[in-house]
């Protein structure tokens, strides 16, 4: 008769009861990828979440379900496709809603295998699109979630295989499984689990990742668009924080956004000592609701759209001295705009891969003396926003707060004098820069505003910015939420002027704008975002969707645009000491920490490509030549050591000495044996209380020794019956167990000088 203890197993209505968990768990994970996604459908997923969270529970609860009901299920989903994708103008959210409801219909019903296979192929179609179009680290988590319920659930899937075939459904409309008790199946778990090979298939699937990552960074890199082809069916809606129209009504309302916008790695932020103006678009074009980007502009830059990696900023090289910052990495977050920021005057701005971009900057040499050809930055923007986030580095960046450009002057005075054709200029149209409202009630208005600024005197552009930013600081105070004076036939804007209504940055500096354009200066109004805060842990600076800003720039009327920042609280009128004061701020929240792991992601595993493979191989080569090095040195200086230790004089208390000292690191590694062995004795005794007998394991020790000896002699024969009633008999039938070791002990010995006799 065996005494091996037959391995504790689940029964199969276990393994079904296991089933079900694991591949509602599975079906869970593979939907909230869908929460990384920019789509309508964060509600679906949640109610649908909730709905696979109580049949978990309830498992019977499919089972009281009509027949009827689920035959019209499968119908019903048809028909929400088909209006879907008559009212949505993308496809892809329309493919996405059509996966989360098949989810839903194979996760609450009873599954044979094959439902169980198409369950999985529905959560790894979703796993697959959110991974293409996100970049996000909580993406990372759920994906290694997914792949370790995924592997699980198909090897309980197998094991049910295993077992044999039964109906899915009773005759009663429930299958037996679903009557166990919460309780009663995780103590059946609890105790079939082999928490030996649960660790090794931890271990095994800790491995496997690694592996992965290594196989990650050691393959060729294939150049491929973000997104892949994705990006044709689905639309991306801008962030709450920056917009490309100032729009002004009777009730405005500013919310705050705390969100991330864009992150920015500096080689160098040591020589910046104000806070960063990112300017992304300017408004030139002004209308009755506000400022917007003119057709002209717009024009301009979709004759300029071409596919690149390199776009030219200044034509010409400057001195270093004058640069700052270094190399400059932004990464910009999707779904903010598709202009990128720039923080001031550049060299070249360098792009991951090619993409369709736009810009106002010449990108051929200028034939014309180096002034010229210092074209004042203007705006760089895709054809579409990014899909992912998106990362461009540049180089040589100036920031002052005056853009050069002496074109613009050139065609002002052609157009005043009316001796130039400006249509066919390149640059600006000098009339979008100088019109505002019209009309006879909004140039009395006007006319009455700029009495109070100037005060009648003729002022140059510079003058008349610090006059007007005064006049419009003192009279409106800065608020979030902004209420327009009644209509009374004026536009909004001139209407917000001339009362002390409170306003925000966008209102300031389309203030400013309608201003300087009345008085005859040339300005416009800049849209971006101002300032930002560096992150305690990665050291890189962090812009937040609340750091969205609009200021103002006027032409000096002869060689330059002067930035005019009049919200209360911006500009060049604050103290240096302040701005610095504010640009040494470091971010040390847990938010800060989770955003800096998130960069990280996309540094090192998002947008890991050739370039920085190649860097990574020569900086493990190196490092690997370095630690050989240091390692010969230090192995070398240990031999001398021991060489000169062993020539040493050896006298009688040097010899005292070492033996001294052997013998107490012998006394000690001795010790912590025992300590290990007890140790891990008290463990086995915890762990399986009832197994776990040390007379048995004893017992069992000796008979393996006396089976090795080949002599029989009468007194190992009468021990070998004494240790095995020690080993499987009742404790009634054990002899004295120190006694019948000592007569093994013996036994053995007799045993080993027969056989050398």
């Amino acid at each position: 008769m065996s005494t091996a203890a037959k391995p504790r197993q689940l029964n199969r209505d276990e393994l079904l009861r296991l089933k079900w968990l694991l591949g509602g768990v599975t079906a869970l994970v593979s939907l909230w990828t869908v929460f990384f996604l920019d789509i309508e459908a964060l509600g679906l997923v949640a109610t649908v979440s909730a709905a696979i969270l109580v049949v978990l529970v309830r498992p019977s609860l499919p089972g009281r379900v009509p027949p009827l009901a689920w035959k019209l299920a499968v119908p019903a989903i048809i028909v929400s496709l088909v209006v879907d994708a008559y009212l949505s103008p993308d496809t892809l959210p329309v493919l996405i809603r059509l996966a989360i409801l098949l989810v839903l219909y194979r996760a609450i019903s009873y599954r044979r295998k094959r439902e169980d296979l198409q369950l999985l192929v529905l959560g790894l179609f979703l796993i697959v699109v959110a991974g293409v179009l996100t970049v996000s680290v909580g993406f990372a988590f759920l994906l290694l979630l997914f792949t370790a319920c995924a592997l699980g659930f198909l090897f309980v899937v197998n094991l049910v295989e295993a077992t044999g075939t039964a109906a899915v459904r009773t005759p009663e409309g429930e299958t037996a499984w679903t009557r166990l008790g919460w309780r009663s199946f995780l103590g059946r778990l609890r105790a079939v689990a082999d928490w030996r090979m649960l660790g090794f298939a931890g271990l095994l699937f800790i491995t496997v990742v690694v592996m992965s990552g290594l196989l990650f960074l050691v393959i060729p890199r294939f150049e491929l668009a973000s997104g892949f082809f994705l990006d044709r069916y689905i639309t991306r809606k801008s962030r709450s924080g920056f917009t490309d129209t100032v729009k002004f009504g009777d009730v405005s309302e500013l919310i705050k956004d705390d969100s991330i916008a864009m992150r920015v790695d500096l080689t160098n932020s040591s020589g910046i000592r104000e806070e960063p103006y990112w300017r992304l678009v300017v408004l030139d074009e002004y209308g009755p609701e506000g400022f917007k980007v003119s057709a002209r502009l717009k024009g301009q830059l979709l004759m300029s759209q071409r596919p690149t990696t390199v776009v030219r900023g200044r034509l010409n090289p400057v001195r270093r001295s004058e640069t700052m910052g270094g190399f400059w990495t932004i990464y910009l977050e999707p779904g903010v705009s598709r202009y990128l920021p720039l923080p001031g005057s550049f060299g070249i701005l360098r792009l991951r891969e090619a993409t369709q971009v736009q810009t106002t900057f010449p990108q051929e040499r200028a034939k014309s003396d180096r002034q010229e050809s210092i074209d004042g930055f203007g705006m760089v923007a895709l054809r579409t926003e990014a899909m992912t986030m998106l990362a461009f580095q540049l180089d040589n960046v100036i920031m002052a707060d005056t853009i050069p450009d002496p074109q613009f002057a050139r065609h002002l005075r052609g157009w005043l004098q009316g001796g130039e054709d400006v249509r066919d200029q390149r640059n600006y149209y000098p009339p979008t820069m100088l019109a505002g409202p019209e009309g006879p009630a909004h140039a009395a208005t006007m006319k009455r505003l700029l009495q109070e600024i100037t005060a009648g005197e003729e002022l140059s552009a510079a003058d008349f910015a610090r006059k007007a930013t005064a006049w419009l600081r003192q009279r409106h105070a800065y608020a979030l939420s902004v209420r327009l004076p009644p209509k009374d036939g004026r536009d909004d804007i001139v209407r917000w002027l001339d009362s002390n209504e409170p306003g925000f940055c966008e209102y300031f500096a389309a203030g400013f704008t309608v201003l300087a354009r009345a008085a005859g200066y040339p300005a416009r109004v800049i849209a971006g975002f101002h300032g930002g805060s560096l992150n305690g842990f990665e050291n890189y600076y962090m812009v937040k969707n609340s750091n969205a800003h609009a200021w103002a720039e006027i032409y000096d009327g002869s060689a330059a645009w002067l930035r005019v920042d009049p919200t209360p609280g911006g500009g060049s009128t604050a103290s240096q000491e302040v701005s610095a004061a504010v640009e040494q701020i470091q971010d040390s929240s847990w938010s800060a920490r989770w955003d800096s792991l998130r960069v990280l992601w996309y540094r090192r595993i998002v947008n890991f490509d050739s370039r920085q493979q190649v860097e990574m191989i020569d900086s493990v080569k190196t490092l690997t030549a370095d630690t050989g090095n240091v390692l010969r040195v230090r192995l070398e200086a240990w031999t001398k050591a021991l060489k000169a230790w062993l020539a040493g004089p050896w006298d009688l208390q040097r010899l005292v000495r070492v033996a001294a000292e052997g013998a107490g690191l012998l006394v000690l590694a001795g010790l912590t044996w025992l300590l290990a062995r007890y140790g891990w004795q008290r463990w086995w005794q915890w762990r399986r209380p009832t197994e776990y007998d040390p007379v048995r394991r004893q017992a069992g020790k000796w008979l393996a020794r006396l089976r090795e000896s080949e002599a029989r002699t009468a007194e190992s024969v009468a021990v070998r019956a004494d240790l095995q009633r020690l080993r499987y008999g009742r404790r009634e039938t054990w002899a004295e167990p120190r006694g019948v070791f000592q007569r093994a002990r013996r036994a053995r010995k007799l045993a080993g000088n027969s056989v050398k006799g």
